[in-house]
């Protein structure tokens, strides 16, 4: 699988008694979006924690934003979409593009990760060189994928964010105990500001 230039994320809000179908109807225009058009991978969940906790959250990426923009005519016109945006039950909140930074990591993308933490920043500068002297922590933790972008468009443009997916919470709680002893870390955060954490629950 070829690394992503671009990540496209989609919440949407969604009524709690409509969410098994919700969720149903999210995976079939993802199916339809990979046999249609190009994206490189593509994972949804629902949002375990934070601001919209209970949210659909969809991740898209693409090589190039003209995939982007031949997937975004598919899933338009998908069956699927216009039956969960036209139920009344599920409202998009919120759509940005992201453009990763190149950081070195083997990525696993392979494997079956069940949770992605999404941390969202502002500050002065960029954490790209953070990041990257972090990325031992995190895959000695066991993060499977971790990837930084800058968010290009929508809410929080200039905000950077760091995705990190894993196969379990134990994972998680290893990682963070870590990075609390950890001085490239503990400079970060008197760096820039956390705005937002988010723990999805992948499907």
């Amino acid at each position: 699988m070829s690394n992503p230039n671009y990540c496209v994320i989609t919440v949407a809000n969604c009524d709690p008694k409509f969410m098994n179908k919700a969720l149903d109807l999210t995976e079939g225009f993802k199916k339809e979006i990979e046999l249609k058009a190009n994206p490189i991978s593509i994972r949804y969940g629902v949002m375990s924690t934070g601001q919209y906790a209970g949210a659909i959250a969809f991740f898209q990426n693409y090589a190039s934003l003209a995939d982007f923009e031949k997937s975004f005519g598919v899933y338009q016109a998908a069956d699927d979409y216009q039956a969960l945006f036209n139920s009344g039950n599920a409202s998009v909140i919120m759509r940005n593009i992201a453009k990763y930074l190149d950081i070195p990591f083997e990525q696993k993308a392979s494997s079956k990760a069940k949770y992605l933490v999404l941390t969202r920043v502002s500050g002065q500068g960029s954490m790209e060189n953070e990041i990257t002297n972090l990325a031992p922590v995190f895959a000695n933790g066991g993060a499977l994928t971790y990837r930084l972008a800058n968010v290009i468009t929508g809410s929080n443009v200039g905000n950077q964010l760091l995705g990190v997916t894993y196969s379990s919470m134990a994972d998680i709680e290893n990682v963070y105990d870590n990075l609390a002893a950890d001085k490239t870390y503990s400079g970060l955060l008197g760096k820039v500001d956390v705005n937002m954490r988010n723990i999805i629950s992948l499907k």
